[in-house]
């Protein structure tokens, strides 16, 4: 699929690997639509494409577990834009704690933005997507939704729902031509990673780079790809880890 002119939606655009994404595609010249919350964050995001490509994407601030922002979100769009090639579902929330002393609340929430955003997004952005004669929707989950650690039962979890929602959803939109691929990136050099109350100690060459891990995603939209690990070998490591320990 080439970029050029596609409308790309990216959730998740202010920080981290969304907003990396946005930085990566932006030189293929599509029309890029940003979404988070923190509209300042947003709108730093879009002055460095603008520097970049003299060319400013539309921004939106939302909640993606709202469904009210969701379905304001998808009006928005759908006034500037007849359809959409590329979904990117890329938002996500992570609190490191164990089970036993995390809130209801707290589960709550990861669940709320980690699986019912992507399916409020992808409801709400549906019609728009039948209109692409090549639209493809892509999910990031995470390593660690096959192969969790104690402080991160929940959000494993969360990716784990994610993991299974996609598999289902490629079957569904198999009669529209919409493609999905879900995207597992291993731990990766953000805010996230960091934030952590125990003492979890991970080489350093098991770190991502967000960069690389956006043009990792670039190649699989290009492709159109189903499922893309980054690395399995980390899933490997992981693993052997696990039953050492």
């Amino acid at each position: 699929m080439r970029l050029s002119n596609k409308t790309i939606v990216i959730t998740g655009a202010s920080k981290g690997l969304g907003k990396e994404t946005a930085l990566c595609l932006c030189k293929q010249n599509p029309d890029l639509v940003l979404i988070a919350r923190n509209e300042s964050l947003l709108e730093q995001t879009q002055k460095e494409i603008e520097i970049l490509t003299g060319k400013k994407p539309l921004i939106i601030p939302c909640d993606i577990s709202n469904e009210t922002e969701v379905n304001l979100m998808s009006e928005i769009i759908q006034r500037n834009f007849h359809h959409i090639d590329v979904l990117i579902n890329n938002a996500g929330i992570g609190i490191h704690k164990i089970s036993e002393e995390m809130s209801n609340e707290e589960m709550r929430k990861q669940f709320e933005v980690n699986l019912y955003g992507p399916f409020y997004i992808i409801k709400a952005l549906l019609p728009l997507l039948k209109h692409s004669d090549s639209a493809y929707i892509l999910n990031v989950g995470s390593l660690v939704g096959e192969t969790p650690f104690a402080d991160n039962s929940i959000y494993a979890a969360t990716k784990s729902a994610l993991e299974g929602f996609s598999n289902g959803l490629r079957f569904e939109m198999k009669k529209f031509n919409i493609k999905v691929g879900l995207f597992l990136p291993g731990l990766m050099n953000t805010t996230f990673q960091y934030d952590r109350k125990y003492e979890i100690k991970t080489p350093a060459f098991m770190i991502l780079n967000p960069q690389k891990a956006a043009m990792k995603l670039e190649e699989m939209i290009y492709r159109r790809r189903k499922k893309v690990y980054m690395y399995r070998w980390m899933l490997l490591f992981m693993k052997a880890k696990q039953l050492i320990e």
